[in-house]
C-alpha cells in the first residue's frame, strides 16, 4: 500500500517536472524566436544654405578659389512690343449710313463731304462716291472730331455742301449706331522696359558666352564657368505711360566669363554636409548641378565674389534617439505608433510581428528592428 502511494507521488512529481520542462522550453523559445520589425516611411525634409566665395587668379588666400576671367563688348538693337491695351483715349466714330437720292438727277459726292446729323455733330464721307437719282447707296463716314459724342444712335444727316432745295431731296441715315468714339491703346509701363532690358541682357549674354568660350571654356583645371553682363550704354526709344505698340532698346554690353576650379564644388559639399543634422541622412543634392550667380566683379583686379545656391533633401535614419528600443519593448503596435507620431519626420508606421499571434513587441532590445524605407 505504502509502495502504491510512493508510486503515485513520484509519477505526479514525474508529470509536474515534464510539464515544467515543457512550459520553460515554451517561454525560452518565445524569447528567443518572438522579433517586432518597426518599418518607418520617412518625410523629405529640404535643406539649403548659400555659399559666398572669392574666385581670383593670383595669390589666393585661405577659402578663395582659383578662377580664370574673360570679357568681351557686345552691341545689338531690339524691338519690342508693348503687353496690353491699358488706356482708352478719344477717336473718330463711324459708321455705315443710307444716301438717298430723290432728285432726278445723279449727284456725285466727293471724299470729306460734311454730314451734318440732327443733333449737330459733323461727319464726313470716307470714300467719294456717285448717288443714281432715284436710288440709294451705302457709304462710310467718320465723325470730324474725337470723342464720345460721336457714337450716335440711328439718326438722319444733312449735306451742307448742297443748296437748301437739294438737301431736302438728298440726305442720309444710319440704321445702326455709330462707334469708335474711344479706342483702347497698348501703354507703355516700367514692367514692360524692365523686362525688355532683361531680354535683351540674356541674348547677349548668349552670345558672350559663345565669343568667350575658348578664352574661359570648363578643362582638366577649371570644372565650371558662370557668365555676367553689365549695360554700358542703353537707348530706350519711348518712355512709361507712351502710347506706342512697341519701343526700340539700344545696348552695349560688357560680358564677363568666370571660370572656377573644383575646390568650389569641394566647398560646397562640406557646406552642405555641415547643415545635416546628426540623426538624419542626405538622399539627394544639387551639388552636381551648381549654378553659381555673380554678387559682384572687379574685371580690373580679376576678382569676383560669387554666391552659391545649395540645396539637398533628408530623411531621418534608423540610429534616430526617437527609435530607442527601450522605449518600445512592451509596447502594443498602436502604443509604438502614438510614441512615435510625436516626432515630425515620419510619414507612415508599420509594426510587424514574428510569430504572427504576438501583440506587443519584444522586452529584449536586439530582438526589435528598425527599418527607414
Amino acid at each position: 500500500m505504502l509502495t502504491q502511494k510512493k508510486g503515485g507521488i513520484f509519477k505526479k512529481i514525474g508529470i509536474l517536472f515534464a510539464s515544467s520542462i515543457l512550459v520553460l522550453f515554451f517561454v525560452v523559445m518565445y524569447m528567443a524566436l518572438s522579433r517586432a520589425t518597426v518599418v518607418i516611411e520617412p518625410k523629405e525634409e529640404t535643406i539649403s544654405a548659400d555659399l559666398i566665395v572669392t574666385v581670383k587668379s593670383v595669390d589666393l588666400k585661405k577659402g578663395e578659389i582659383l578662377g580664370k576671367m574673360a570679357t568681351t563688348t557686345l552691341s545689338r538693337e531690339a524691338s519690342f512690343t508693348v503687353s496690353g491695351n491699358d488706356r482708352e483715349i478719344p477717336a473718330k466714330a463711324e459708321g455705315e449710313v443710307i444716301i438717298y437720292n430723290k432728285y432726278s438727277k445723279d449727284q456725285q459726292l466727293i471724299a470729306t463731304t460734311r454730314f451734318l446729323s440732327e443733333s449737330g455733330v459733323l461727319f464726313r464721307l470716307v470714300s467719294g462716291i456717285l448717288v443714281p437719282a432715284g436710288k440709294s447707296v451705302t457709304a462710310v463716314i467718320k465723325a470730324d472730331k474725337e470723342g464720345k459724342e460721336g457714337e450716335l444712335e440711328p439718326t438722319s444727316f444733312a449735306i451742307p455742301g448742297l443748296s437748301k432745295d437739294l438737301q431736302k431731296y438728298i440726305y442720309a441715315e444710319n440704321e445702326k449706331a455709330m462707334t469708335g468714339g474711344m479706342k483702347k491703346v497698348a501703354v507703355l509701363t516700367q514692367q514692360d522696359i524692365d523686362e525688355a532690358v532683361e531680354n535683351l541682357k540674356s541674348t547677349l549674354i548668349i552670345e558672350g558666352k559663345e565669343k568667350l568660350k575658348d578664352k574661359v571654356g570648363i578643362d582638366s583645371t577649371f570644372v565650371g564657368v558662370v557668365y555676367t553682363g553689365s549695360a554700358k550704354d542703353s537707348k530706350i526709344s519711348a518712355k512709361p505711360g507712351d502710347s506706342v505698340d512697341s519701343f526700340k532698346i539700344n545696348m552695349t554690353m560688357e560680358v564677363v566669363g568666370i571660370a572656377y576650379n573644383k575646390d568650389l564644388e569641394d566647398q560646397a559639399a562640406k557646406t552642405l554636409a555641415g547643415i545635416v543634422y546628426s540623426d538624419r541622412k542626405l538622399i539627394s543634392s544639387n551639388l552636381l548641378n551648381l549654378e553659381p550667380k555673380v554678387e559682384t566683379i572687379n574685371v580690373g583686379a580679376g576678382v569676383a565674389t560669387l554666391k552659391v545656391g545649395i540645396e539637398g533633401k533628408t530623411i531621418i535614419n534608423s540610429n534616430s534617439q526617437i527609435f530607442d528600443k527601450e522605449k518600445m519593448a512592451g509596447k502594443t503596435a498602436e502604443e509604438v505608433k502614438n510614441y512615435l507620431n510625436q516626432y515630425a519626420g515620419i510619414n507612415s508606421i508599420e509594426i510587424k510581428f514574428f510569430p504572427f499571434w504576438l501583440n506587443k513587441v519584444p522586452k529584449l532590445r536586439d530582438h526589435i528592428k528598425v527599418v527607414v524605407k
